[in-house]
Parts: C-alpha cells; structure tokens; sequence
C-alpha cells in the first residue's frame, strides 16, 4: 500500500477530529485521504440530503400532494389539506400521481391537458388524446425548423447524434390551449463550426461534428422570427422580429392577454447603449406593439441573475405588468399599464434587490416575491415577501435568518419551469430555508402574515455526515475598493489549527452571470461549479469562494464592475480577500495559493496566474473561455453582450473586417496576451466535444504559451463535453494530483476514483 506525507503538513499530533482522525492518522497512507476526499465529492452527495424540496402538485380543491423519501429511502406521496392544516401520507398515491396529465419529457402539454406537441423532422406534431400524432407545421426544415432546439443552445451534437430529444424549444401554449406561440430561429446561414473527436471509442478515423455557431464579428449570426398556429385549423402566422432586435431567448414567453389573442415578449439590442422592450404582439393580426423600452450603459436583463426565470408577471386581468429593472441603481419591481406602458407605482424600493416573482394570488391584488439585502445580515440570503399592488410596502413573509429557496426556477433557455411553490389561490407558499450549518426546513406558510400553517419537512443530512463532510463558514469581507463589502465561503481541512500551514485554493467561477459562493446547505454540500471544494479540503488545503464584484445579486453598479473587464476586476477583490482571511485564519499560508475554475472559471483561474503571478502559485483551468474572440457572439446568445456589447471594430463596424481582426475592447481581455507573465504550474483541461467553450480556445492559449517558451501541463479528454468537471473521474484524480504535488509539495497515491474497495 503507498504512504506518503501529505497528512503530515495538515494534522497536528494528538489531534482527533470527527473521531476518524487520531495521532496515527499523521502518518496514515495517502489513500486514505484520497478515499475520505472522494467520499465527499459533489457527485456522491448529490441528492443525499433527503426531502431537502417540496414540489407540490396542486388540485382543484386547494389541497396538493408531493413525493417524499420514508426513513428508508422508498418513495411515498403525502396529501395536504391547508384549509385543516393537515398532512398525512396515502395509501393510494399511485392514484394521486395519476391524476396529474402526464406527458412526456419530449412532449409540451397544453394547459386543458388535451394535447401534446412534439418535434419531428423539424416541424411541429400535434396529439390530442389517444391520438396519434400529426403535422401541426410542414415547412420546417434543417436549421430553420419549429421548436428544434437550436445550435446556440450549445447542445448541437447530442442532438444530431439522438442522444439529447427535448420538448419543443422556445414554444408556448396559449391559456385557452387553442393556439400556439413560438420563436423560430433561422441558423441556415451561420457558418459551421467543426470539432473533432479524435478518439471515437468505434471507429480509428476521427470524426468530425459540425455545428451552427456564428463566433464574435461574424457577418452571419442567428436569425429569429415569431409564429402562431391555430391548432383546429393549422394556420400559420409567421410575424417578424422588429429590424436590429432579437428575442431575448432566457426570457420565453412573458404572458398571455386573458383571451388568449395578444401574447407578450421581451426583445433587446446591445449596442450603445443597449437597450430592452416589451412588446404585445396581436395572434390574430401579427401587429406588434411597443408597450415600454428602457436602456442601460452596460447590460439590460429581467433577472439581476441572467440564467434565472424573468421577474416579470403579466396581469391580464388588470391589463397590467409587473416590470423588473434595475433603473434606480437596484433591481426592482414596477407595476406598468400594458396600454401605454406608464408606470403606475414602484412596488419595491431600496438599496437591495430583488431575486425572483413567485406568483401572484387569484385576484390579482398582492405580488410574492424573494430578495436578499432588505434584511439586516447576508445580502444573499433570500427572504420572502409580498406587496399590495395598489398601494403599500412589502411585507416580510419569512422570519427566518437563513436562505429561503423559494425560486421561480431556471430561465426558458435552459428548459427550466416555474415549480409553482405559490398555491393557486396564492394564499399559500411552500417555503424551504437553510444555512450552511442547518439543513433545509420545509412549511407551508400563509402569504398574509407569514404564519407556519405546516411543517412539512425536515430534510436528512446524515448521508453527507455520515460521508465526512463537514460545513464551510461564512465571511465578510472588503473588496480592492476597501470599502465594499464582499462575502465568501470557506472550507476549511479536517484538523485545521492557526499554528499550522495550510495552502490555500481559490475556487472561481467570475462570471457575471451567476454567484458561486454557497449559502446554502445543499448548495453547500453539492455545489454547481466549480465542484470538488469539499474533496479538496479533506485533502488538507483551505478553499474558498468568494462572490467579488462584477458578480450579480448586489447592485446594479456591484454587477457592472465585470463589464468591459471580465474577470479582472474580481481577481484583484480575490486576492484582497484571501489576504484578509489570512489574517482571521493565520493557519492560511500565502506563500502556497492556487485557483482552480471551469468554463467562465477556467478562464479566471488562467488568468489569475497570468495578472497576479506573485500571488497565485498553482492553477488548473478546464474549459477556459480565454478569448471572447473566440467565443460565440450575436444578439441572441453572444457573450459580448453580458461582456461589453457589440463589437466595435477599428472601421466602426460590428463585423469583423478580416478574419484576425480583434476589436480593441476585447483586446485585453485576452488570456493568451498575457502568456508572456506565466510563472507559476498551469495545467489546462479541455475536452474535445465541448460545445460551451470550444477546445481551440484551450489550445489557442496553448500556442500562445508556446510562443512566449512557457512550461504548462495540458490534459486533453476524448469524447467528452462541457460536463467533464462534474463526470470526469480521470480529471477528477488528476486535478487534485496536480495540487497536491506543486501547491503541497507531496507526491499523491496510486489512487483511481471510482475502483472497487475492499
């Protein structure tokens, strides 16, 4: 069995944590800790902390159902009856199951439960009832088809190869389920995009797969257009996007007028300054109107996080909508007449923001939502509220100091729904809080005083104890600024001392889009990117995120830091932050720090190497986007938009005028232009499938590492996509190999993730 040292470094003698580490384990074979690593790996406890959610399934009566996990482990339905305050596990549940209209994952069900649209052969079908199902479309064809998911979704090639077969894309069904609105998205005309997969498990020749996918300051980019369809007579309405505007795709659809004849969309430019609309377009006639537009210097979006659900409620029975933006500095909510698009009054108010709209009741008279910073304590911590929408102030719903996951789900684009936590009669919400420490709790809570009618739940941790692992803490801190508050999450090694030297890892994301620090307990113990925090510090480093600006969820002006400046900005709030954490935490040793990130976190964890070389000694960067050059771009699904805008090229074009061309914005915010300032052990991670960030941006940087004679590491993963940081177990052992050996200066174990133990 192979021993080694790096128990050494990170245990000091007579020391016993969690009863698993002693005296003896000083000297314990590194297996041992790659084994306790891997127990703990996001992978493995991913959906181990039992009825950590309640989804529920609402009836006609007001009561509602919802699976839960008994003690164990088996399936079971409890039926609630809010009006007794009553809760009680059923013998039938199958019963109850089966009276939810089911369709399949392939299919978008109408509203009345009659019938079910599907894509084939690039049109859409239709099936009512037991019926076998029909073309609905018929013009429909490569690249230019009815609900296909399009390549800009970034999931071309499981798509062409069968492997990925969603329901309709970018389609939605009106109220009364007797017409059908969608986008359609023109792609006949962007240029291909290659990858090619060298080592097909099947064949010895490489194959190539080829995508439609316009890059920065191609000429060609996607196209989209709206359509109708009546379903009793399958007319088709085809209506044209307004010249100079798209759809914004993670918005979908807003709303339908009460009718069903008018539906509502948001469309936007980014061009200087970019500018966002909300129109009402006419099923009958195709007439589109402009009912508002705003505009914004950096970014306009419906959610302060890009990727969530619209906080937008149409209010077809007031003729009136709940309007998101970020106009006074905050993102708030505004309700806006759908005739002439004044605003009536602002509903929310202050320097904090709101996160999401859970719903609004029957009448159309109080508004639920979440937000985080009106509380004193953790601006990311969300709390519940509601508000009259004719005159008041929001109401605290949830007294709680924690993180009440009350979401609106994922946005259209990436195939989220609403999971409908309010009741229909919007009396009640079911709402789940946690902490880092304390695991979720799940009621049913009256939406006009915050009362507990219920508990409901109270989720099962002991599977991620019973692992090993072990919550991270919280910590305020100070930006580069000095001045602005920034917070982290920190795990710190087993037997963590202030007398010991622990090297330190940044775990980054840095993009604007989303935060990465946990705050959360299921967050905590399985997090979305980068993973491995956990396995890292059961390895014996102290690792930390740390939501720095240029990250959404604070203010407007906190978020608009990465504009124009990626990452760089967040690096230098990074390594003012972890200088501060040395000091609360003198076990922390800052002569030993590395970075590792993946996609958008790739590209951070590169470039902190690369700026702050004195600083950062070690990184692993895998699906770095390392030049937005290289990226995909458009109106659409470009990341120039959440970036810096369009493109403006030395002529003042947006299209690039020769194939090498890069515009001076984005110029800088190249990776492989500061190759030349590499100092420290870079390892690069790609795979050759990925979609998300293409394999030529990882190599790209590796040419201009070649050019400037830097030494790096390159670890190349056949057949594998932009999810290789969270199935990849060969990436997996080599990244923490990698940090083990050149951050901890210790030789790592034979160990293979995943074997069979004795």
């Amino acid at each position: 069995m192979t021993e080694g040292t790096v128990g050494v470094r990170r245990i000091v003698a007579g020391i016993c944590v969690a009863g698993s580490l002693s005296l003896a384990a000083s000297a314990a074979p590194v297996a041992d800790d790659y084994a306790r690593a891997e127990r703990v790996l996001d992978a493995n406890l991913r959906g181990k902390v039992a009825n950590a959610a309640v989804r529920p399934n609402w009836l006609p009566d007001g009561r509602f159902w919802y699976p839960r996990e008994d003690a164990s482990g088996h399936g079971e339905v409890v039926l609630v009856d809010p009006a007794l305050g009553s809760r009680h596990v059923v013998a039938d549940g199958a019963a109850l199951q089966a009276s939810v209209p089911i369709a399949s994952p392939q299919e978008l069900l109408s509203p009345d439960g009659r019938h079910r649209l599907s894509v084939r052969d690039n049109n859409l079908w239709l099936a009512t009832g037991s019926d076998l199902p029909t073309p609905l479309t018929h013009d429909g064809e490569a690249s230019y088809g009815y609900g296909v998911l399009p390549d800009f979704a970034l999931r071309g090639i499981p798509r062409r190869d069968g492997r990925l077969k969603p329901a309709p894309f970018a389609v939605s069904w009106s109220p009364d389920s007797r017409r059908v609105f969608g986008v359609r998205y023109d792609e006949r005309r962007v240029l291909a995009y290659p990858y090619l997969a060298t080592a097909p498990t099947d064949s010895f020749r490489p194959v190539v797969h080829e995508v439609k996918l316009g890059l920065l300051g191609d000429a060609e980019q996607v196209r989209d257009g709206w359509f109708f369809v009546d379903v009793d007579s399958g007319r088709t309405r085809h209506v044209a996007v307004p010249e100079g505007w798209n759809t914004l795709t993670e918005a979908g659809v807003l709303g339908w007028s009460e009718g069903g004849d008018h539906v509502y969309i948001a469309i936007v430019r980014h061009d200087r300054p970019a500018r966002i609309r909300l129109l009402e377009i006419n099923a009958r006639s195709g007439e589109v109107r402009t009912v508002l537009e705003e505009s914004s210097t950096t970014r306009v979006q419906l959610n302060t996080y890009t990727y969530g659900r619209a906080a937008v409620r149409i209010l077809p029975g007031r003729k009136q909508a709940v309007w998101y933006s970020a106009r006074d500095g905050w993102g708030h909510l505004y309700l806006v007449d759908l005739r002439d698009g004044r605003t009536l009054r602002q509903l929310t108010r202050g320097a904090w923001g709101v996160r999401d709209v859970v719903g609004v009741d029957a009448d159309e008279q109080q508004l639920v939502f979440t937000a985080g910073g009106r509380e004193p304590g953790d601006p990311y911590q969300r709390r519940l509220y509601r508000v009259a929408l004719d005159a008041g102030e929001p109401v605290l719903l949830s007294p709680e100091v924690a993180d009440h996951a009350v979401d609106a789900g994922a946005s259209s684009l990436l195939g989220g729904r609403d999971p409908q936590l309010l009741s229909p009669s919007g009396a009640h919400v079911i709402d789940c809080w946690s902490t880092l420490v304390q695991a979720p709790v799940c009621a049913l809570r009256s939406t006009v005083d915050g009362r507990v009618v219920l508990e409901l739940e109270r989720a099962d941790d002991s599977a991620v104890r019973a692992a090993g692992w072990q919550p991270p803490r919280r910590e305020r801190l100070l930006a580069a600024d000095g001045v602005t508050p920034v917070y982290a999450t920190l795990y710190l090694p087993p037997g963590y001392n202030d007398n010991g030297r622990f090297p330190v890892i940044d775990a980054m994301y840095g993009g604007p889009h989303v935060t990465n620090a946990p705050v959360a307990f299921v967050d905590a113990t399985a997090t979305m990117n980068p993973v491995a925090r956990s396995s890292l510090a059961q390895l014996g480093f102290a690792v930390v995120s740390i939501d720095a600006r240029g990250t959404p969820g604070r203010s407007k002006a906190f978020h608009d830091v990465s504009f124009l400046t990626a990452a760089d900005d967040q690096l230098d709030d990074h390594v003012t932050a972890i200088q501060q954490l040395a000091q609360r935490y003198p076990g922390l040793d800052l002569d030993r720090v590395g970075i590792y990130g993946h996609s958008f976190g790739g590209y951070s964890a590169a470039r902190a190497l690369l700026r702050h070389p004195d600083f950062y000694k070690v990184g692993v960067a895998s699906a770095g986007s390392h030049s937005f050059q290289g990226m995909y771009g458009g109106g659409i699904h470009g990341m120039d938009r959440l970036v810096g805008g369009a493109p403006v090229y030395a002529d003042g074009s947006a299209q690039r005028p020769a194939d090498d061309a890069i515009p001076a914005l984005f110029r800088p915010l190249d990776n492989g232009a500061l190759a030349h300032q590499l100092r420290g052990k870079l390892m690069l991670v790609y795979g050759d499938l990925d979609e998300n960030a293409m394999p030529a941006l990882t190599l790209q940087l590796a040419r201009a590492l070649n050019a400037a004679n830097k030494d790096y590491d390159l670890l190349y993963l056949a057949n594998q996509d932009h999810e290789l940081f969270r199935n990849d177990r060969y990436y997996m052992r080599r990244m923490w190999d990698y940090f083990v050996t050149h951050l901890m200066g210790e030789t790592p174990p034979a160990y293979q993730l995943g074997a069979a133990r004795d």
